[in-house]
Formats: C-alpha cells, sequence, structure tokens
C-alpha cells in the first residue's frame, strides 16, 4: 500500500471532482480532492505528497495557473507532475498547458483515453518529474 500512486485533484466543479476520484479510486490510486487552490497548498504544506496534480484551469479566487507558478516555488513541489484540465480549449490554452505540464486534457473527456494518459504519466514519473521542474515560470 506504500506504493500506491497518490492523484490530488483540484477543481471548483464538485461533479466533476466526484467523478474523477470514483474513476481513478477504481484504478486503485489514493485519490485527494479540493475545491480551489488555497485548499490544495494548505494539504501540501501539512504533508500530503501527491504523485500527480490533476489541475482545473479555470477556478475562481485562484486560477489553475496562479497555482501552479505557486507550486514552483516550493522545490518539493515544483518536480510533482501537472495534468491541466480545461473546458477552454484554443490554440493559446492548449499551448500553454503542453508547455506548463505534463499534459493537458479537455473537457468533455472520453473515460478510457483519460485512464490511459493518467496511467503513462503516473508510471513514468521521473521523466515528467525533470520536465516540470523546467516548466513553472511567472505568467
Amino acid at each position: 500500500m506504500a506504493n500506491k500512486k497518490r492523484v490530488l485533484i483540484v477543481d471548483d466543479d464538485p461533479d466533476i471532482i466526484l467523478s474523477l476520484k470514483v474513476l481513478l479510486e477504481s484504478e486503485g490510486y489514493k485519490v485527494y480532492s479540493f475545491e480551489n487552490g488555497e485548499e490544495c497548498l494548505k494539504s501540501l504544506e501539512d504533508g500530503i505528497n501527491p504523485t500527480l496534480i490533476i489541475l482545473d484551469v479555470m477556478m475562481p479566487f485562484m486560477s489553475g495557473w496562479e497555482l501552479h507558478r505557486r507550486l514552483g516555488e516550493n522545490p518539493k513541489w515544483k518536480k510533482i507532475p501537472v495534468v491541466f484540465l480545461t473546458a477552454r480549449t484554443n490554440e493559446t490554452v492548449e499551448e500553454m498547458c503542453t508547455k506548463y505540464g505534463v499534459e493537458y486534457i479537455s473537457k468533455p473527456f472520453d473515460v478510457n483515453s483519460f485512464k490511459e494518459r493518467i496511467k503513462k504519466i503516473l508510471f513514468s514519473k521521473q521523466k515528467y518529474a525533470k520536465k516540470m521542474c523546467k516548466c513553472h515560470v511567472s505568467f
């Protein structure tokens, strides 16, 4: 159980959180979920150590971009791979998500494709951790 992959979800939509939580737990992952960036940061400060963060881009109070920037300020957190989740897709958003995260997933998403993409990232964490160290910048 100690090697169980831990996924942290940050999304302001409780339905998305519930759907992702059920889906990921059915795959055997330990899932933590938060509805805003402040709750996420507090959990990290309290010692939650996720293997992966799934982060909504558009949230009130603290956007996914701002939370990502704050993660990058902490040497321990900046190595955690981030998958951006977004309902807003255009060339600029796709470019930003790809550049600053390890992956981005558009809402709505195909469940099977989502599971496969997350599995690929979780089992290649070391590769993605190196990318994350290089991609934190100020927005």
